[in-house]
């Protein structure tokens, strides 16, 4: 699915950057060592693991994290929205939170395995809300595919 989204990207002439928390710069990763990718489509991507910088380098309201968690969909929106201040360039902007492992803002409705993804595209952003089970890894690479997937039908036109 990353191939696709990566080759959909690059015969498109897109740009893509990612604002990520949760996954810790592993989408970034993964779409850098895919096939026809790199540079042609990857411009780069923040890590915005601690709240800090959410509200230090992109300017994300700390009241708006103490109101929702640095683990939101509200916060995540912020970040995908501020992130295209830093890669200008960017046809996309792609921005992930989430509890990946226990601890951070976990509750009853909100458990470990919980991600928000907010993908800035065409002036509009579009939110999706993810629950995933498993490893660490396995949730990064389920949550990857997702985000491809949701890519793909954004760029594709396809709701």
């Amino acid at each position: 699915m990353i191939k696709k989204c990566c080759d959909l990207l690059e015969s498109n002439h897109l740009k893509i950057a990612f604002i990520e928390s949760a996954s810790s710069g592993y989408l970034s990763s993964q779409f850098s060592i895919c096939k026809n990718s790199g540079a042609e489509i990857l411009l780069g991507g923040l890590v915005s693991y601690d709240p800090s910088i959410k509200v230090d380098i992109l300017n994300i309201d700390a009241e708006l994290i103490e109101k929702y968690t640095a683990e939101s969909a509200e916060v995540t929106e912020a970040m995908a929205i501020h992130g295209k201040t830093l890669f200008r360039e960017a046809n996309l902007v792609v921005a992930c939170t989430g509890l990946l492992k226990p601890g951070g803002s976990a509750t009853e409705i909100k458990p470990e395995g919980t991600f928000f993804i907010s993908i800035l595209f065409l002036n509009t952003t579009h939110n999706f809300h993810y629950f995933i089970e498993g490893s660490p890894l396995e949730k990064l690479n389920q949550l990857t595919q997702h985000i491809a997937e949701e890519m793909i039908r954004l760029i594709q036109g396809v709701d």
